[in-house]
């Protein structure tokens, strides 16, 4: 995991919130972190990289938006973006 704000550091309340959101620790950037409130992760899944906005007092995913690597999938392949859609209302 890696920070982009100055003062953030790894914490057992960021690991939880990855956890919960089912996003991987070890491919996961904090670009933005207010405990309790929002928080913005980038999350590299193979090729590609996702920039993820959180509500953590909905415990819900605001957006996602795909930032790097390819822009459409093969046909038959899983949606990328299903695993983060299963938090979206």
């Amino acid at each position: 995991m890696t920070y982009n704000e100055v003062g953030i550091s790894l914490n057992e309340e960021i690991l939880n919130v990855a956890a919960t959101f089912n996003l991987d620790p070890h491919h996961l950037q904090v670009e933005f972190f207010n405990a309790g409130h929002q928080a913005i992760f980038v999350e590299e899944v193979g090729a590609i990289k996702f920039r993820i906005h959180l509500s953590l007092e909905e415990k819900r995913i605001i957006s996602v938006k795909q930032i790097s690597g390819p822009a459409e999938h093969a046909p038959g392949e899983p949606d990328p973006f299903a695993k983060y859609k299963a938090f979206m209302k």
